[in-house]
């Protein structure tokens, strides 16, 4: 009997043991499905904030493709349109035209309208503007050396670029002797300079620009040929309408200086007879404050007269005489 209780007890520990075993096993997996469901959660979480991230990067992206094919677009049709341009400017007349409308337009903005004219002519030449100065006119022609400047920024390699180069430099070098020979004139009333207007800065640059020979620039002014971009014309320009005011204001002056020349010559011919009327309101003056006196001195000896017939005839009223009758 004993024995048999031993036993039974022994089962109940033995089975308790297994419950608290069980027990923490069931704590201990509990435990790691939270932490699993806590780790999904915040996966999951994670996931979706990365997820809208994405989102948002891939949408500014798109917006940024759009504006990147936006501006390829702009930037093709501007290629088309210099691609255009360039082709519109290989006549030379219309280079030439475009060339005479930018210099009227420059010239209209800065200088009064009397003091230019487009196609001037003296003598056999017509010059595409001049500009008056005083009694001179400064001659400005336009040039456009286009073909070869833009060989020279095409060319593939650098002995054909030279060539082109080379090429550039004889059209400008012909341009200037054309300008000096036709257009300076001294004796047909021409300062001893003309002005070379070319339209494209870029062209300019490359004229003015120092190379192993002589820059193009040197040439022309040993010729008094003055190349000007359009920058350098607006600030040429600007000088001359300096010089025209101060040549009108210096008209100005000497046009009152002759005012007052002559208004001096006829004070003097007005201060003579003015002097003699002086003189003769002067002797005016004194002969009548002497006829004044003279008048005063009858005045008194009239009323010395007329107080002593008073006086007589209120002594004896039979001495005062009888008038004849009416």
């Amino acid at each position: 009997m004993d024995r048999l209780l031993a036993e039974t007890a022994a089962a109940r520990q033995a089975s308790e043991a297994v419950d608290r075993r069980f027990e923490d096993l069931r704590r201990a997996v509990d435990q790691r499905v939270h932490g699993v469901e806590r780790s999904l959660t915040e996966g999951q979480k994670s996931l979706t904030d990365h997820l809208g991230e994405s989102g948002r990067l891939l949408q500014d992206v798109g917006e940024k493709m759009g504006r990147i094919y936006e501006a390829s677009q702009k930037i093709e049709k501007l290629a088309g349109d210099v691609t255009r341009l360039e082709e519109l400017l290989k006549p030379p007349k219309i280079r030439g035209t475009l060339g005479e409308t930018f210099l009227e337009q420059a010239l209209s903005q800065v200088l009064p309208r009397r003091c230019w004219q487009m196609q001037y002519r003296f003598g056999d030449a017509v010059v595409d503007a001049a500009i008056f100065v005083g009694d001179k006119v400064v001659p400005v022609d336009s040039k456009f050396p286009l073909e070869n400047y833009r060989r020279s920024r095409e060319a593939n390699d650098e002995s054909e670029r030279r060539r082109a180069l080379r090429d550039f430099g004889a059209d400008v070098r012909r341009h200037v002797e054309a300008v000096a020979a036709k257009y300076i004139r001294p004796e047909a009333g021409t300062c001893d300079f003309a002005l070379m207007y070319v339209p494209a800065e870029a062209v300019y640059a490359e004229i003015a620009a120092e190379g192993e020979d002589p820059s193009l620039a040197d040439y022309a002014v040993e010729r008094r040929v003055i190349p000007v971009s359009p920058r350098l014309l607006y600030a040429y320009l600007a000088t001359v309408a300096i010089g025209l005011r101060g040549l009108e204001l210096q008209h100005g002056a000497q046009e009152i200086q002759e005012k007052l020349s002559e208004l001096a010559r006829l004070w003097d011919r007005v201060e003579e007879p003015f002097t003699k009327l002086g003189a003769h309101l002067s002797n005016t003056q004194k002969q009548y404050e002497l006829a004044s006196r003279a008048l005063d001195r009858f005045s008194a000896r009239l009323e010395g007269v007329a107080e002593k017939a008073e006086e007589k005839i209120e002594a004896d009223p039979a001495a005062l005489p009888l008038l004849p009758p009416s």
